[in-house]
């Protein structure tokens, strides 16, 4: 037997018991499909990062640019 614990951002406290080996492999199908729609990143959540700044984009370029010139060399 397995056992799998999944955390929800509600005052829930269930147990459940699958004795189908089929049964399982569908629910545990459904969670990684569930899992990767409710993961994926929309590009205005991408992009809401960089809104209402005061540097322009040159500068926040530039800033990103060193950035990434540093790790190279500490790489």
């Amino acid at each position: 037997m397995g056992q799998i614990t999944i955390e929800i951002p509600q005052s829930v406290n269930r147990n459940y018991r699958l004795v189908s080996e089929e049964s399982a492999r569908k629910v545990l199908s459904k969670l990684e499909i569930l899992l990767k729609e409710e993961n994926k990143i929309e590009d205005d959540e991408i992009l809401g990062l960089w809104a209402d700044r005061e540097e322009s984009s040159e500068e926040i370029a530039h800033q990103l640019r060193k950035g990434w010139d540093r790790t190279e060399k500490n790489g």
